[in-house]
This record gives C-alpha cells, sequence and structure tokens, in this order.
C-alpha cells in the first residue's frame, strides 16, 4: 500500500463511519463499503502514482462491464463511489478533507434502456408508495421529507424544478391548491392539492426538518448543506436544493421503498398521470394541470388507455391513495 491508496483508505473509513453515525443502515453501509473496496482492489492493484482520476474510473467502469456486470450494477457501484468523493473533496470538512474534487462523472454511467411510461411501475408498488411507512434502508431523519416529496410529485404531477420553487406560501391548505408561479416557459398554473400530499407535507412540517427560521415566503423544500454529505453541521441559511439532490432523493426512497432502480422525478408525473387516466379523469383535466401547450403531448404522458379489467387496478390504487390519506391526518397534531 503506497501513499495515494493509505489516504484512499484512511478516507473511506472516516466516510463509513460518518454514515453510521447519522444513521445508515447495516445494508446500506454493506452496500457502500463493497463499492469503495471494488474500486481500491482494481485501481490500488497498479501502485498508484496520483490520486484517482476519472481515467482511472472509466477503466473501472470498463473493467466492470466487460466482467460481465448489468449496467444498472455498474451504474449503482459509480453512483456509490461519487458520493464518497463528493462527500470527502467538501471544503468543510476541512483538515478532514481528502480530496480536491470528484472525479466521477455521470457521463461515465452507462445508459440503460429506458422502460416504457406505462411499466415503470406497477399498481401495487405505486401502493406501496401511499404507506407511509418508514423503508428499512432510509433515515428516520428525512423520511417525513422524502415520503411528502414523493406523494406530491406523484399527485400533483409538477415537474423537478417547479417542486424546487416551491414556497410555502404556493400551498393553499384551506382551498386543497398549488400555486405554481414559475413553470416552465415562466407560465402560471394552479393544481390539486390531493389529500394524501396535503398530510404528507404537513406532517413534513411538523417534523421540524424545515428550520423554524424559515418563513413562508421561503422555499417548501430545502437544504441547510451545500453539499449531499452526512454530517451534523447546519450551518447553511435555508435555500433551494439542486435538481440533482431533488433526483437523488426520489431515485433513492423509490428504490427502498419498492425495489425498482432508476425512478427519477420525471417518471413520477407519467405514473400519476396514467393512474388518473385509468380512473376516469379527462384527458382535457390532465392536460390542464400537467401544464402542456399540447394535448398530444399529454397523451404521449398518460400513455394508452388500457382494458377495462386492467384500469380496476387503478382506480383500487387511487382509492388505497385516499385510505393512507385519512390515515395520515390522524396523525396529525390537532391545531
Amino acid at each position: 500500500m503506497n501513499r495515494y491508496t493509505e489516504k484512499y483508505s484512511n478516507a473511506k473509513a472516516y466516510y463509513l463511519s460518518n454514515l453510521e453515525i447519522t444513521g445508515a443502515s447495516p445494508k446500506t453501509l454493506r452496500n457502500y463499503e463493497r463499492s469503495l473496496r471494488l474500486f481500491l482492489d482494481f485501481w490500488g492493484s497498479s501502485s498508484p502514482e496520483s490520486d484517482p482520476s476519472a481515467s482511472d474510473i472509466r477503466a473501472w467502469r470498463d473493467y466492470l462491464t466487460e466482467n460481465g456486470l448489468a449496467a444498472s450494477t455498474v451504474r449503482c457501484y459509480l453512483s456509490d463511489l461519487s458520493y464518497f468523493f463528493s462527500a470527502m473533496s467538501d471544503p468543510s470538512l476541512e483538515e478532514d478533507r481528502a480530496y480536491n474534487s470528484n472525479p466521477v462523472s455521470r457521463r461515465f454511467y452507462p445508459k440503460i434502456e429506458s422502460r416504457p411510461y406505462d411499466m415503470i411501475l406497477t399498481d401495487r408498488q405505486v401502493c406501496r408508495l401511499w404507506l407511509r411507512e418508514k423503508p428499512l434502508a432510509e433515515k428516520v431523519k428525512y423520511f417525513p421529507r422524502n415520503y411528502a416529496i414523493v406523494v406530491l410529485l406523484l399527485t400533483s404531477k409538477i415537474r423537478n424544478a417547479e417542486l424546487l420553487n416551491l414556497r410555502l406560501c404556493d400551498i393553499d391548505f384551506d382551498n386543497d391548491e398549488i400555486t405554481v408561479e414559475r413553470g416552465k416557459g415562466g407560465k402560471f398554473r394552479r393544481v390539486y392539492l390531493q389529500p394524501i400530499a396535503k398530510s404528507g407535507i404537513r406532517l413534513y412540517l411538523e417534523s421540524g426538518i424545515r428550520p423554524q427560521s424559515a418563513g413562508s415566503d421561503d422555499y417548501l423544500f430545502g437544504t441547510t448543506s451545500a453539499a449531499s454529505f452526512g454530517t451534523n453541521d447546519r450551518t447553511e441559511q435555508w435555500h433551494k436544493g439542486s435538481s440533482q439532490w431533488l433526483s437523488d432523493i426520489v431515485e433513492r426512497y423509490v428504490f427502498n421503498a419498492v425495489g425498482v432502480h432508476g425512478v427519477r422525478t420525471h417518471d413520477l408525473r407519467h405514473i400519476g398521470s396514467r393512474l388518473e387516466l385509468n380512473s376516469g379523469s379527462s384527458i382535457e383535466l390532465l392536460q390542464s394541470e400537467l401544464g402542456h401547450s399540447s394535448i398530444v403531448t399529454t397523451q404521449i404522458y398518460t400513455g394508452r388507455l388500457e382494458a377495462r379489467g386492467e384500469r380496476a387496478s387503478a382506480i383500487k390504487a387511487l382509492a388505497e391513495r385516499d385510505r393512507q390519506a385519512e390515515n395520515n391526518f390522524e396523525l396529525i397534531r390537532p391545531a
């Protein structure tokens, strides 16, 4: 072991220790340990003379692919490595900072053939997302926020950037309405606040994740950290998260809840739209809620209208949504 592999090993131990302290599950720790160890075994075998570089990452990706690993597995390994380097290059770590930058680019990730929009999640899997039951791998601390984000995206069908721009004052709890001030193309629209999303947001606000110092004009969902590293330091002001921050939250939460990789914020718009279409909503209403100027685009989003027997499954999924909303409201503290 030379000084570069020793430096990596020390940073790896520090990173895993912090993950454990901040509540990562044993399974999550094992997965990260395995990913980081596999990279060290590959990269360290050549006695490197510098810190890991972009070319080292690409070489490892190619090695994994050539050895028969699925593209989705390779993406997971690269993602774990990216989180590690992002964390250990965070300037806020000061003397514990190990690297100057993250050499893992998302451009290195192998492409995965997209699933058709009507096959992303089954109706039964969507029902699992309605349930307010913390997935085993989810951190207790952020579960109320992540749950609220997922059910809001599923039911309101707003976009990634639109959710990031939402402020608390945009949520009208009395009239069950969401105001989208800065939609795609600068368009303004109002969408229905479904009871399950309303209850999820209320429980999120009660959780204390959003600081009391954040007012009604501040972002509904935000962060106090400049990086995604698991630290208890809260030195930053409440501010809007990045698009990647939100996408990572959704992708991890859906995988932890139903075991499906690669579900993005955008996919939840399609899933919610498909359910509503097959439960009896008109295509014109969905067009308005989605903010589309053309009904042809809406038809692409919602997918085909399923056979009558299959539509019954979508109706049951929305009935389960409403039952879970009632259960959620019972958890909200009386005003």
